[in-house]
């Protein structure tokens, strides 16, 4: 059976299992919790229900080793069959307990698809890029002729604090790996505040947002012009270091196996607890 008190006493291993710490993990189930509890009744209450509140079989594992169990799968993606041996439970129930669990997880991060409401005072700059994740070949992806094989992709928006780390602040959807950045950014359109510094690469040619200086055989870059690509290029790497954090969660680095349609809703939900561990 899942101790998770006991792990909760040994900080080191509790944040390499999952990303937070037992503090920040108590946090998150505060939170949480409430929402669960919520959309349990809303389900249970359905109309055209006859038996009562309380009838049926009952959860096994409780809310604190639920949300842990899925904060573990996050972190290193395992099977389904080892999370069951963990939980003593059976494998088929563990996508049950997932499945309502993270609506519920993403009602408390709330990282906006396309508005970004934020004042000038807040955040430095914005940074936009794309990142691509190798995928089962299903319905939503598409092969990648950068990857060479099936990808999904999905674009952020950062915005560089005062402290000078990157918080996330818009989530696109998903869509096939074989579009490129610029039209994915032209289909999402994200709604951005004005007066703020945007910064993108060069899969970005055409938008509004500063990219570098883009060389040619016929046109070499000047010496002012590298310097100054090296500048942007010193202020956009944070982005770069928001895909290390999040992919540091398995789920967005290894092959994803999971269908496809659920790959937002997890790519929510971990840019989602970034932000949370950062607060």
């Amino acid at each position: 059976m899942l101790r998770l008190e006991t792990l909760l006493k040994r900080p080191k291993t509790f944040h390499a299992l999952t990303g937070l710490s037992p503090e920040q993990f108590r946090k998150l189930t505060k939170q949480v919790q409430p929402l669960w509890e919520e959309a349990e009744r809303k389900r249970k209450n359905w109309n055209g229900r006859k038996r009562k509140i309380g009838a049926g079989r009952k959860y096994k594992l409780s809310f604190e080793q639920s949300l842990f169990l899925l904060l573990l799968y996050y972190r290193t993606y395992v099977n389904h069959i080892f999370l069951g041996m963990i939980g003593d439970i059976e494998s088929s129930k563990i996508c049950q307990y997932f499945r309502r669990l993270e609506p519920s997880l993403q009602r408390v991060f709330r990282v906006p698809a396309r508005k970004v409401d934020l004042s000038t005072g807040e955040i430095l700059a914005l940074i936009v890029d794309a990142t691509e994740q190798e995928s089962e070949r299903r319905p939503g992806s598409g092969y990648s002729g950068k990857k060479k094989r099936q990808t999904v992709k999905t674009q952020i928006i950062v915005g560089k604090g005062k402290d000078g780390r990157g918080r996330i602040l818009s989530v696109s959807r998903t869509v096939q790996g074989n579009k490129n950045d610029k039209r994915l950014y032209d289909e999402t359109r994200p709604v951005l505040p004005q007066d703020i510094p945007r910064l993108a690469d060069l899969g970005y040619l055409g938008t509004t947002w500063t990219i570098p200086h883009k060389s040619s055989k016929l046109h070499k870059l000047t010496k002012e012009q590298r310097q100054k690509n090296k500048k942007h290029a010193r202020r956009r790497i944070l982005v770069e270091h928001v895909f290390a954090h999040i992919k540091k969660f398995r789920i967005l680095r290894d092959r994803y196996r999971n269908p496809i349609g659920r790959y937002n809703l997890t790519f929510k939900n971990i840019c989602g607890l970034r932000n949370f561990i950062l607060a």
